[in-house]
C-alpha cells in the first residue's frame, strides 16, 4: 500500500515530473532494460516531457480533484497549510483520449 509522506495510509494521488536525478534514474533503467533486450537502438529513452512521478497524499495532505488532474512540476512539494501547492501546473492541452461524437448506446441494466 502506497503511503503518504507523513506515513499515513494513502487516499489520493497525483503526478508530477521527475527531478533531475530521477530522471536519470528512469534513464538509468530503461538503458539496462534495453540493453538487455539488445534494442538499445529501437526505443528513445525517457524524457522530462514523457515521464511522471506518482505522488501521494493522505487525507490531511490532499490536493483538490481539479489539482490533483494537472502535471505539477518537479519541485512541487504538496498542499501547504493553506491546501494549495507551491507550484503552477501544467494545463492540459486537450483531450487526450476524446471518445466518440456520440456516446455508445448501452443494453438495459448499464
Amino acid at each position: 500500500m502506497s503511503t503518504c509522506r507523513c506515513g499515513e495510509p494513502a487516499v489520493v494521488q497525483w503526478k508530477r515530473r521527475p527531478s533531475t536525478e530521477e530522471l536519470e534514474h528512469l534513464q538509468a533503467v530503461a538503458e539496462g532494460q534495453l540493453e538487455a533486450a539488445d534494442r538499445v537502438d529501437e526505443v528513445p529513452l525517457p524524457t522530462v516531457e514523457d515521464s511522471f512521478i506518482a505522488v501521494y497524499a493522505c487525507a490531511d495532505h490532499a490536493i483538490s480533484a481539479d489539482s490533483a488532474a494537472l502535471t505539477h512540476q518537479a519541485t512541487c512539494t504538496g498542499p501547504g497549510k493553506s491546501g494549495a501547492c507551491d507550484c503552477t501546473p501544467e494545463q492540459p492541452v486537450g483531450d487526450m483520449f476524446p471518445g466518440p461524437e456520440s456516446p455508445s448506446r448501452l443494453p438495459p441494466g448499464w
